[in-house]
C-alpha cells in the first residue's frame, strides 16, 4: 500500500514543542502575540483545508474524467468497426443484413455498457441491429444525433440528451457516428445506448461525501448522467442547468476549473470541480458539500478558540493548554495527511490497471483493476515486483527494456505492449507512466496506467484486413481503375491501368492523368465535371498506350472524401469498348442494308393492303347483292303465298331471312375490323362519362318500344315486341386521351353485350366507373346478367369465338374482338371478370397523355 511521508510533520512537531516551551518562559510577552498567532493559524488551517480539497477533487474529476473518457473511446470504436463494416458491404455490392446483424450483434456483446447497438439508412428507419423489425419501419429521423449527423458531415461522434428506452425500461445515453455511402453521401448512422446506469455505477466508485454530487455535462451545461440518482431524474435528465462559472470555463477552453457555488437544485453549497472529458463535449463536474469538509476544520477552529479564551482566562495553565492544543493540531495535521494520501490513491476504483513505482522500482501501489486485466491478484505483485516484467509477451519485451531507458530522464512516456495472463489469453495494454513528486520536488517513483486495448487492436487489425480485401477487388478488376488527387495528380492505380498504358505502376504515379489520354483537353474537362456534378457516366475517351495505339474506353468517375467529408481526389474506372465500337460499325452497315429491306417490303405491304381493301369492298359489294335478294324473296313468299304454307314454311322462311339479315351484319363487322387497322387515329380529349351515356341513348332507342317497335337483331334486344327496362349508371369517370370515333364504337360494343346478356324479364342495369393511375386510366362496364364460366375467358376477344352454347344469343361474335382491336390501337389493354349467373365486368386501359 501507500506509505505517507510524515518526516516533514514531524519536525513541525519539534518546532512546535521549542516554542511552547519557549512560551512557558516568558507568558507575559506570549499574551500580547497569542490572539494574532491563534486568528493566524486558524485562517491557515482553513486555506489548508480548502487547498486539500480542491486538490482531491481536481484528482477525482481528472480520473473520473479519463475513465468515461475510455468508456467512450472504446464505445467510439464499436461505432466506427460498426460504420466501416456497413460502408464496406454498401461499396461491395449491397449490405447483407443477417451478416450485419451478427456483426453488430458481436460488437454489442463486447460492451456490457451499450443497451443496443443499431443502425439506419439515410431516411432515418431502423434497419439492423438486435431486435430490430425492418417491417415495423422505426423512424429515428427526428432525433437530435440523426439530424445532427444528417446536418454536419465534421460531426464525428455525436452523443445527445438521456432517453428513456422503451424496451429494457431504462435511462440511457445515445451516442453516435455517421455512415457514408460509396459516393461520400450520407447514408445514415450507427447509435448506441449506453446504460446510465453503468456511468452512476462508475460514479459510485468516487467518495464525494453524504452531500456530494457527481454529474456528466454536456457544452450546453446539460445534464447527461448524474450520480446520486435524484428522485426526479426524469425532469433533470437533459435539463440546462445554468451556472455562470462552469459556463465561463466551457466558453474560455479551459480543460479544468473549480468554484464554490449555492445554485443547486437542492441549494446546498458546494465547491465544484469540471473537467473536461478528454476530445469530447463533456465536463465531469464533482461537488462537495463545503458544510462537510469544512466541518473538521470547524471543530478544530471552535477547540483551538475554546483553548485560546481558556489561555487569555487561565495563564497560569496556558502552556499546559497550549500543549494540548499543539497535540490536537498535530494529530488533525496527521489525519488530513492520511486523508490526503488515501485520495491520492483513488485510482483503487478506476477500470484501468494502475499502479505506483517507486525510485528502487518496488510497488508502492497496484490497483485492484489488475486482476481483471493481467488474472494476478494486487498481492503477487507486492510479493514480486518482477512480476510486472514477466507477464510481458517475450516479443514485446525489447520494447519495455528501451521505453524504461527512454523515460529515465523524462517526466513522462507510453507505448503498447502484450501481456499474457495467468490464464494464457494474449491482451494487448496502452502504457502510460510520469514521475511523482513531493511537495518539496523529491522524486517519488512513477505512476503508472494501463488500458487494455486488445479490442482497439482488434478493430485496427480488421480495418487493416478490409484495406487488403478493397485492394484485391481493385487489382481484380479487368478495367483500369485510378484515383486521382484534386491537383490532377494519379494517386494510384491497379494492374489493368499499367497494361493498357504500358507505363508501370510507380511510373504513373504523380503524374498528369490527363497525359495519357487521346485528348488530354476533353480528359480535363470530364475531371472537372466530376467536382462541379459529384461524378461522370459514359464518358468516352481514347487512352494511348505508350506505343502509339489507342484503346476507346466508357469512363465512370465519382469524388471520394475524408471521414470528415472533405473531397480530396476522384475514383474513375474505364471499361473497354473495342468490341463495342466495331459491333457499332457493322450494326451501321446492316441498318442500311435493312432500310433498303424495309423500304422494298413497305412498298410490298402497301400494295398487298391496297389489293386487300379492294377485294374486301368488291367482296361486300358482290355478297350483299345476293343476300338482299334471299331477303327479298323470303318476305315476298310470306306475304303473298304466305296463306299456302303451314307453319313449319312460314318458320323456315323466316330463318332464311334472318340468317341472310345475320351475314350481312356478319360483313358489315369483318369490314370495320379490317377498316380499324387502316384508319388513322385522331387523338384528343374525351369525355369518355358523356360518351356512354350518347352510347346508351342510342342503345335504348335502338331496343323495342312499348308500342312494339323492335330493334334489329343481335343488338341484344329480347323478342320481338317486348319492351326492355334499361339503366345507366355512370360514376366519375376521368377524361380519356383518344380517337372519339373509336372509342365511341368500343363503348357501344360493350353496352350492347352487357344488355344482350342481361335477363330480359327485368330491368338491365349496366354500371359504368373508371379510375386514375400512374401512367394510365382504367374503365369498367358491369352487369348483372349471365356471367361467363372464367375457364372460356380466352375466347372472349377472339373473332367467331362465343362463350355460350351457339344459337342461345344472338351475335356475329366480332363485337369484343373489334373492341379489344380499338384498345390496343390506343396502346391499352382489355379484360374481362365473370361468374355464371352474377354478372360481368370489361375492363381496359387508356395511356395519360398525348401519343
Amino acid at each position: 500500500m501507500v506509505t505517507t511521508d510524515t518526516s516533514h510533520l514531524s519536525a513541525s512537531a519539534v518546532s512546535s514543542a521549542s516554542f511552547v516551551r519557549r512560551l512557558l518562559g516568558g507568558i507575559i510577552l506570549i499574551n500580547l502575540f497569542v490572539l494574532g498567532g491563534w486568528g493566524y493559524s486558524l485562517y491557515q488551517s482553513y486555506m489548508e483545508f480548502d487547498e486539500n480539497a480542491d486538490s482531491m477533487a481536481q484528482n477525482l474529476a481528472q480520473l473520473l474524467a479519463q475513465e468515461v473518457a475510455g468508456d467512450l473511446n472504446k464505445i467510439d470504436v464499436v461505432l466506427l468497426s460498426a460504420a466501416d463494416e456497413i460502408e464496406r458491404q454498401s461499396a461491395s455490392g449491397g449490405i447483407d443484413g443477417q451478416a450485419l446483424n451478427a456483426f453488430l450483434a458481436r460488437q454489442q456483446g463486447r460492451m456490457p455498457e451499450i443497451i443496443s447497438l443499431r443502425a439506419t439508412d439515410a431516411k432515418g428507419i431502423v434497419l439492423y441491429g438486435g431486435g430490430v423489425n425492418p417491417a415495423a419501419r422505426q423512424d429515428n429521423s427526428d432525433r437530435d444525433y440523426f439530424i445532427r449527423q444528417r446536418d454536419n458531415p465534421k460531426a464525428g461522434p455525436v452523443i445527445v440528451n438521456p432517453v428513456f428506452t422503451r424496451l429494457d425500461k431504462r435511462w440511457a445515453v445515445p451516442m453516435s457516428r455517421a455512415v457514408h455511402l460509396p459516393d461520400g453521401s450520407f447514408g445514415g448512422v450507427v447509435y448506441v445506448n449506453v446504460a446510465l446506469d453503468y456511468l452512476a455505477k462508475t460514479f459510485s466508485t468516487i467518495d464525494v461525501g453524504r452531500l456530494g454530487s457527481i454529474s456528466l455535462r454536456d457544452a450546453e451545461m446539460r445534464v447527461i448522467a448524474v450520480y446520486p440518482l435524484p428522485p426526479n431524474l426524469d425532469k433533470l435528465l437533459g435539463e440546462r442547468l445554468p451556472i455562470p462559472e462552469l459556463q465561463e470555463l466551457i466558453q474560455t477552453g479551459r480543460e479544468t476549473g473549480s468554484y464554490i457555488t449555492d445554485r443547486t437544485v437542492d441549494r446546498v453549497e458546494r465547491k465544484f470541480v469540471a473537467h473536461k472529458v478528454s476530445t469530447f463535449p463533456l465536463y465531469v463536474v464533482i461537488g462537495r458539500a463545503t458544510g462537510e469538509y469544512r466541518a473538521r476544520w470547524r471543530e478544530h477552529a471552535l477547540a483551538t478558540m475554546a483553548l485560546a479564551l481558556l489561555f487569555c482566562l487561565t495563564t497560569l495553565f496556558s502552556s499546559r493548554l497550549i500543549y494540548r492544543g499543539w497535540r490536537r493540531q498535530l494529530d488533525a495535521a496527521l489525519e488530513l495527511a492520511r486523508e490526503e494520501e488515501k485520495f491520492h490513491t483513488v485510482a483503487d476504483y478506476t477500470y484501468d490497471w494502475e499502479y505506483w513505482e517507486g525510485p528502487a522500482h518496488e510497488i508502492l501501489f497496484m490497483s485492484p483493476s489488475c486482476e481483471r486485466v493481467t488474472g494476478f491478484a494486487p498481492s503477487e505483485f507486492f510479493a514480486d515486483p518482477e512480476l510486472l516484467y514477466r507477464i510481458i509477451h517475450p516479443d514485446d519485451l525489447h520494447l519495455m527494456a528501451a521505453h524504461r531507458h527512454d523515460i529515465a530522464h523524462a517526466d513522462e512516456g507510453g507505448m503498447d505492449f502484450r501481456i499474457v495472463r495467468r490464464d494464457g489469453e494474449i491482451r494487448w495494454i496502452a502504457h502510460g507512466c510520469r514521475s511523482v513528486t513531493g511537495r518539496d520536488g523529491r522524486f517519488m517513483g512513477r505512476r503508472a496506467s494501463n488500458r487494455d486495448v486488445t479490442e482497439r487492436k482488434q478493430a485496427e487489425h480488421e480495418v487493416r484486413l478490409a484495406y487488403a480485401y478493397n485492394r484485391s477487388l481493385i487489382e481484380a478488376s479487368v478495367d483500369p481503375l485510378v484515383t486521382i488527387g484534386p491537383d490532377g495528380k494519379i494517386t494510384d492505380v491497379n494492374a489493368a491501368t499499367e497494361a493498357v498504358t504500358g507505363y508501370a505502376r510507380e511510373r504513373l504515379i504523380g503524374t498528369e492523368f490527363s497525359d495519357y489520354f487521346s485528348d488530354p483537353e476533353r480528359a480535363r474537362s470530364g475531371y472537372h465535371r466530376v467536382f462541379r456534378d459529384g461524378s461522370v457516366r459514359d464518358y468516352e475517351l481514347e487512352l494511348r498506350h505508350r506505343e502509339g495505339h489507342l484503346t476507346p474506353v466508357l469512363y465512370n468517375a465519382a469524388i471520394y472524401r475524408d471521414d470528415s467529408g472533405k473531397e480530396i481526389g476522384v475514383f474513375a474506372a474505364a471499361r473497354d469498348i473495342s468490341e463495342r465500337k466495331q459491333a457499332e460499325a457493322e450494326v451501321r452497315q446492316l441498318n442500311a442494308v435493312l432500310e433498303q429491306r424495309v423500304a422494298q417490303r413497305t412498298a410490298q405491304l402497301e400494295a398487298a393492303n391496297k389489293e386487300l381493301e379492294e377485294f374486301s369492298y368488291s367482296m361486300s359489294h358482290d355478297m350483299r347483292t345476293p343476300l338482299r335478294a334471299i331477303d327479298g324473296y323470303s318476305k315476298i313468299l310470306l306475304e303473298e303465298h304466305g296463306a299456302r304454307l303451314d307453319d313449319e314454311g312460314k318458320r323456315l322462311l323466316r330463318a332464311v331471312g334472318d340468317n341472310g339479315r345475320r351475314m350481312g351484319r356478319l360483313i358489315d363487322d369483318i369490314l370495320s375490323f379490317i377498316s380499324i387497322g387502316r384508319r388513322q387515329i385522331e387523338f384528343g380529349a374525351v369525355d369518355i362519362a358523356a360518351l356512354a351515356r350518347e352510347k346508351f341513348a342510342q342503345l335504348q332507342a335502338a331496343t323495342c318500344a312499348p308500342e312494339g317497335a323492335c330493334a334489329p337483331e343481335g343488338t341484344g334486344a329480347p323478342e320481338r315486341g317486348t319492351p326492355r327496362r334499361l339503366r345507366l349508371e355512370v360514376g366519375e369517370l376521368p377524361v380519356a386521351w383518344g380517337d372519339r370515333d373509336l372509342l365511341g364504337m368500343a363503348m357501344s360494343n360493350l353496352l350492347a353485350n352487357a344488355v344482350k346478356f342481361s335477363p330480359a324479364d327485368a330491368e338491365a342495369l349496366i354500371q359504368v366507373s373508371g379510375t386514375t393511375g400512374e401512367s394510365s386510366n382504367t374503365y369498367t362496364i358491369s352487369d348483372r346478367g349471365v356471367g361467363f364460366d372464367m375457364r372460356y375467358v380466352g375466347k372472349l376477344f377472339k373473332v367467331f369465338e362465343h362463350v355460350h352454347p351457339p344459337g342461345q344469343y344472338e351475335g356475329t361474335g366480332m363485337g369484343l374482338a373489334i373492341v379489344k382491336r380499338i384498345v390496343e390501337l390506343h396502346g391499352g389493354r382489355v379484360w374481362a371478370e365473370g361468374r355464371v349467373g352474377e354478372g360481368a365486368s370489361f375492363h381496359f386501359t387508356l395511356p395519360h397523355g398525348r401519343k
